[in-house]
């Protein structure tokens, strides 16, 4: 996610700085006596049926002749006076309880926190320690297998440079989702400004515009395949305060601590994940994917991004732990595989950052308070930034903060393998890890060019992954340089800005864009093989355990020349089912032909023009050449930057030329030595500035797209 000002201050500052603390112990267990009942089981029998099964091993500990199950609301753990069991059974040294889920009423079970109890003196003392459902996925609407990526290359993609994106292949991305900014006022709800969604049999209503602005996201990044996981965050709304938990109500935080412990905001936060998850993971993915879901951001940093006023370590972590299975129990019910991550830093043995505990004190507190309460599967999402932020080059540990020890300071990607054994030999190899943001700088001391050792870190942090069975993806951030982020001297782009008034906005291409874009295809090699001199190695193999040239080639990425033609002649037609791509506006007909006007409001480095999609595979068998007749207006330099591509599965032909703005030219590409051209998927034609920009109004017309001999 977007790094605020406080947090890399403090990164940039104090990072070099002496170790103020060193945490190596694991979170402590509870020692509390053992109950005399124990629940050794407490899961959905079916998708509407609870099932409670407890054991008794001595019937004389447990006073009176029953048993009593009680559903406790969502993070209580005692009885309360006025509560009234749901089921009595026999006192038995085995006892089942089975009842309804009602998952879609008031009094649904998908959140109750389940406790056996026994009567004495006429009040119903709690036997047994509570247990949450283990597996509310077996209630899910939607149960398709969890989807596969061709590499673990990620980004957080700019939302206005969504076609750049899907030019560097993407293959996993993050997107932020604010909850006070998607809860519409008193005043929006209605349907005009908000969508209207019933909850458990209460609406709750979410602001249009922001909703509809994630559905064009989502939508192009589904269109290219991208995993996508969604940072759920609660930042400060003066009438949204109950949301927050109550010791944590003081503005100034970056994100706050969920309020679980009362009702009617558990249930309105409920309502938002509800929301989303029906909204992003079902079936038909009409408005987009989402299947794995990061609870708040570096919760770690518990002051800047987790804020629930001052607390100790276990209550933080069974703060956060409450938010973390109340998000898991709703978008689990909903998509049965979806994932669910604990967001950390990369600080794993000290907390040089003020109020703040060291990553693995937190994980470790964390996973010992959802194991006391119900296993449920948990995931990673880790931030392995160099150490400091300021320095590309994290293989040379310039701080003395990176060790091959479990006591290192710092784990980053120069001892990565750290994180994933100890997860792997802790808690399982079925606890995934995805590394959701990281970057490195392409500029030091605000004026020294490092952009080949910006490139350098971020080919060799890809193949650490890559290589690592432990790691589902790898998500760079940023996408273009951040203004807030430079006026620091960590300039983490693909992309430069120099725009004075956005905060980013893209304007040339750094070195890093090329390598970033080859380094998961057939060209990794070439591409990559350059940046071994920043690293000081040979070779890769000497860098990365199990190397080999083959783990990177994901995608087939070929290149072809293009041509301009005095003529040609159609040999085979291509269906006119053109549509407008990227930063385009309107789509109509102009002539025999089509034209798309752009949309002056995207970023002039946005790509923009036709795609079309084949149901039915195109071949370019015996007409080999594809034609067009292209013309473009509206550039305020004298050419433009033509880009064709065709796309056969994960395989790719591209072809790129520089034609003159405001004259009408035929153009030719070849695939006759594609072996894919027989079974062509997509089809795009596409413009980027060669020079210059785009007035206010440019347009591409299109006429005579045929395949020819």
């Amino acid at each position: 996610m977007k790094q605020n000002d406080l947090k890399l201050r403090y990164r940039r500052l104090l990072l070099p700085l002496l170790l103020l603390c060193l945490f190596l112990a694991p979170a402590p267990r509870s020692s509390a006596a053992a109950k005399p009942v124990q629940i050794s089981s407490c899961k959905l029998a079916s998708a509407s049926k609870v099932k409670v099964t407890a054991k008794l091993s001595n019937t004389a500990s447990v006073p009176g002749s029953k048993c009593y199950l009680f559903a406790l609301p969502f993070g209580k753990t005692t009885i309360s006076s006025g509560a009234k069991p749901i089921q009595s059974k026999k006192k038995a040294k085995t006892m089942t309880f089975t009842f309804a889920l009602n998952k879609t009423k008031a009094s649904s079970h998908l959140y109750s926190n389940f406790v056996i109890a026994a009567k004495k003196s006429g009040k119903y003392i709690a036997v047994s320690d509570t247990r949450y459902l283990s597996n509310p996925g077996k209630s899910a609407k939607y149960t398709y297998k969890f989807p596969t990526a061709s590499s673990k290359k990620g980004l957080q993609v700019n939302a206005d440079m969504l076609e750049d994106a899907v030019e560097l292949n993407v293959r996993h991305s993050v997107v932020n989702f604010v909850f006070n900014e998607m809860f519409a006022a008193k005043s929006e709800r209605n349907t005009k400004t908000s969508y209207a969604y019933k909850y458990q049999g209460k609406t709750y209503w979410f602001r249009k515009y922001v909703i509809q602005s994630y559905d064009k996201q989502l939508k192009a990044l589904k269109e290219s395949n991208t995993i996508v996981s969604a940072i759920l965050l609660l930042g400060w709304r003066d009438d949204l305060t109950n949301l927050i938990y109550p010791s944590g109500r003081e503005k100034g935080h970056f994100s706050y601590a969920w309020n679980t412990s009362n009702a009617s905001a558990r249930r309105q936060l409920q309502a938002a994940l509800s929301f989303l998850s029906e909204r992003y993971a079902s079936s038909s993915a009409k408005n987009g994917r989402i299947v794995n879901w990061i609870v708040g951001n570096e919760v770690n940093n518990y002051t800047t991004y987790n804020y629930a006023g001052s607390k100790t370590l276990q209550q933080h972590a069974q703060i956060y732990a409450n938010a973390f299975r109340m998000t898991y129990n709703t978008v689990t019910s909903v998509y049965s595989n979806a994932r669910v991550y604990i967001s950390l830093d990369h600080l794993w043995n000290t907390n040089t950052v003020p109020g703040s505990f060291a990553s693995r004190k937190m994980l470790d507190a964390f996973a010992a308070a959802i194991s006391r309460q119900g296993r449920i599967q948990w995931n990673l999402a880790y931030h392995p930034y160099s150490s400091p932020l300021t320095e590309p080059k994290f293989w040379e540990n310039k701080n003395q903060q990176v060790t091959q020890s479990l006591t290192t300071p710092v784990i980053n990607m120069g001892n990565i393998s750290l994180l994933t054994s100890y997860i792997r030999s802790t808690y399982g190899a079925s606890t995934r890890i995805i590394l959701s943001e990281q970057g490195f700088t392409s500029v030091q001391d605000f004026t020294k060019n490092v952009e080949k050792e910006q490139s350098a870190a971020i080919v060799y942090s890809y193949y650490l992954t890559e290589a690592d069975d432990m790691i589902d993806s790898f998500i760079m951030n940023r996408h273009i340089d951040h203004k807030t982020e430079t006026a620091q001297g960590l300039n983490l782009g693909l992309w430069t800005s120099t725009s004075a008034t956005t905060t980013e906005w893209a304007d040339t291409k750094k070195d890093s864009w090329t390598v970033f874009k080859y380094m998961d295809t057939n060209q990794s090699p070439s591409v990559s093989d350059a940046y071994l001199s920043q690293i000081g190695a040979a070779s890769w193999s000497q860098l990365v355990p199990g190397y080999s040239a083959a783990l990177y080639s994901k995608t087939n990425i070929v290149t072809v020349p293009m041509s301009a033609v005095a003529s040609y002649k159609k040999s085979a037609a291509i269906a006119s089912n053109w549509l407008k791509y990227g930063a385009v506006t309107t789509q109509k007909k102009s002539g025999k032909g089509l034209r798309v006007i752009h949309d002056y409001r995207r970023n002039r480095n946005s790509l923009w023009g036709f795609s079309q999609s084949f149901s039915k595979k195109l071949s370019f068998g015996t007409n080999s050449r594809f034609c067009t007749t292209l013309k473009v207006s509206g550039s305020t330099g004298s050419k433009v930057a033509v880009k064709l591509r065709f796309y056969s599965g994960k395989n790719i032909l591209e072809s790129t030329g520089i034609i003159p703005a405001n004259k009408q030219v035929k153009l030719s590409v070849s695939l006759k030595d594609w072996k894919y051209r027989k079974a062509v998927t997509k089809i795009q034609v596409l413009l980027a500035p060669a020079s210059g920009s785009w007035k206010k109004t440019a347009y591409l017309d299109m006429a005579n797209t045929v395949r020819a001999r």
